[in-house]
């Protein structure tokens, strides 16, 4: 099991490869935590492009993961085991962290399962052992929770920046 962290988007854009459904939720998932996004597939799923995501039309190539910018995230998400591979040792071997969706041994990293609130957020993980599982149990947790419980987070946020200041 790893660490869970909250990663921010200004660690940087995000490379998506693949332009299925999978790397649909994949985009989804980052564009609403405000990342930019570029997605490299010859041919992509409806809805995926949109506001923050370009899209590049042409088949993955091993320089698009050393292109400018560097990414802060890769996700290899094709329905090609070999480009899906490829895509992984490249991103490992330049220190870019990596899903890649058909190969849990060869990722650095899972997205969890999870569920905001205004700017509160609760994560599911399972390590990438069960994708279906993590999000059964946040669905769980949003039906325990119910609606505005991040609402105190605006507040909070507003409290320790004073904090901060006294103390400066």
């Amino acid at each position: 099991m790893g660490m869970l962290i909250d990663l921010q988007a200004a660690a940087g854009p995000a490379l998506v490869i693949g332009g299925g459904a999978i790397a649909l939720r994949k985009v989804r998932n980052l564009v609403e935590g405000g990342f930019e996004v570029v997605v490299v597939a010859p041919v992509v799923t409806a809805g995926l492009a949109g506001p923050g995501v370009t899209v590049i039309s042409r088949p993955f190539e091993g320089a698009d993961i050393t292109a400018t910018p560097r990414w802060s995230l890769v996700f290899a998400c094709t329905d090609d085991r070999q480009v899906n591979r490829r895509a992984g040792e490249l991103a490992r071997a330049h220190g870019i962290p990596v899903v890649v969706a058909d190969a849990r041994d060869e990722s650095t990293f899972f997205t969890p399962a999870v569920l905001r609130d205004g700017g509160a957020a609760v994560a599911v993980s399972t390590g990438g052992a069960g994708p279906a599982l993590a999000a059964g149990l946040r669905d769980r947790i949003e039906a325990a929770l119910g609606p505005g419980w991040g609402a105190g987070v605006a507040a909070a946020r507003a409290a320790r920046a004073a904090r901060g200041a006294a103390a400066e």
